[in-house]
């Protein structure tokens, strides 16, 4: 069996990017061929992977205008790949590579599209990710907005099957595209990939993100103010970079906490952040309607609590009062009452680490969902052979 997975690009790491390549590095070791179609990726990151056949298109990335005048040339190339290694599947992931999916599929009916939804096309359908947009893409994006809604559904309409991240993912599609029957298959973590026992805990709190307004990491620094204001210091480690990375460090200068908050920029060794994980008192996730998440089952992986918002994927992935803590979105009080609790009480965030540890081990492995992944491609390349058949007779 081939299949064929879809992806914009890995120039950052993301959780979606993360899922893509671990589910089809486990998909390769269970003898499933699979080949990457993919506009550029970060070799750092992509040399993990040998096993995975990458194929490189180029082109500006899309949150630039010139992506989308250059689209269908970019999609020609993504098409003429396609004609040419002829997949059994072909799986798109997040937007827009799912639309290159759903194109091929209006022209090659006889190969199954099964779209693995991370999202519901936050950049059509989410009006927050649509806000954090930089110009002037995001007047673009405005203005195009009814048109691309009334597109994004009719594109949607040609997957012959929907797997989804999260129940609240399953729900927005209910909502959004009027879909009913969706699968929901979580993202997981590798656990042995992981520190197997816990180190003590040092005096920071984290935070692992691509730096955009969506994710609400300055609300976290400005809890770091708070609570420096009231004469308790705590350290912030932020890992990631993005475009809002400079705000946020501005924000930092003007508050007085260049001390005490740090950018290490993108970490792509990953047992270097693994460390970082597995030393931190608590790992902070902040944004709102998140689809998944896949940072904090790693924090839990890493015998490390999560305090995150009570809204999106994380409801499914952390259990409130075990493995981390669940607030109200935006509430700024909540945030520094928990951080507060973990900085005055190392031991219990340690034992809450344990807990935190013993539930993803428990319920996101990759091991298991990429089983689940191999037993719905072999389903549907399964029934379409048998309408080929029917087709012949």
């Amino acid at each position: 069996m081939h299949v064929v997975y879809l992806y914009p690009h890995f120039a950052i790491p993301g959780g979606a990017g993360t899922f893509a390549l671990e589910t089809a590095k486990h998909l390769t070791k269970r003898g499933v061929k699979v080949s990457v179609i993919t506009q550029t990726g970060n070799f750092e990151i992509l040399k993990n992977y040998p096993d995975i056949h990458f194929e490189f298109v180029g082109g500006p990335l899309p949150d630039s205008l010139s992506y989308w005048i250059q689209y269908f040339a970019i999609y020609k190339k993504i098409e003429k790949i396609l004609d040419t290694i002829n997949p059994d599947i072909i799986f798109p992931q997040v937007f827009p590579s799912n639309y290159w999916g759903f194109l091929y599929k209006k022209h090659n009916p006889k190969i199954p599209c099964i779209w693995y939804a991370h999202d519901v096309n936050n950049y059509i359908n989410n009006a927050q990710v649509i806000h954090g947009l930089p110009e002037p893409m995001r007047f673009f994006v405005k203005i195009s907005n009814p048109l691309m809604k009334y597109i994004d559904k009719k594109m949607i309409s040609r997957a012959d099957y929907i797997i989804v991240n999260s129940d609240f993912t399953a729900t927005q599609c209910r909502k959004i595209y009027t879909i009913s029957q969706t699968e929901t298959i979580y993202p997981g973590v590798d656990i042995q990939e992981f520190p197997p026992a816990p180190v003590e805990k040092e005096d920071y709190i984290l935070c692992v993100s691509v730096l955009t307004k969506f994710k609400k990491i300055d609300l976290v620094i400005k809890s770091v103010f708070l609570l420096k204001s009231k004469g308790i210091t705590i350290k912030l480690i932020i890992i990631g970079d993005g475009p809002e990375k400079k705000n946020l460090m501005s924000q930092c200068e003007k508050l007085g906490l260049t001390e005490n908050v740090i950018f290490t920029g993108m970490i792509t060794d990953r047992s270097q952040l693994y460390s970082y994980y597995t030393r931190a008192l608590c790992l902070v996730f902040p944004s709102i309607d998140e689809p998944f998440g896949i940072v904090p089952i790693e924090a839990q992986a890493a015998w490390t609590p999560v305090i995150a918002t009570k809204s999106g994927g994380p409801m499914e992935s952390i259990v409130d009062g075990e493995s981390g803590f669940l607030i109200q979105p935006d509430s700024i009080e909540e945030l520094v009452e928990k951080i507060l609790y973990f900085s005055q009480n190392p031991l219990f965030a340690e034992s809450m680490g344990i807990s935190a540890r013993k539930n993803v081990s428990e319920k996101f492995n990759w091991d298991t969902i990429s089983e689940r992944l191999l037993e719905v491609f072999k389903r549907h390349v399964h029934s379409y052979s048998l309408l080929l058949n029917n087709d012949i007779k």
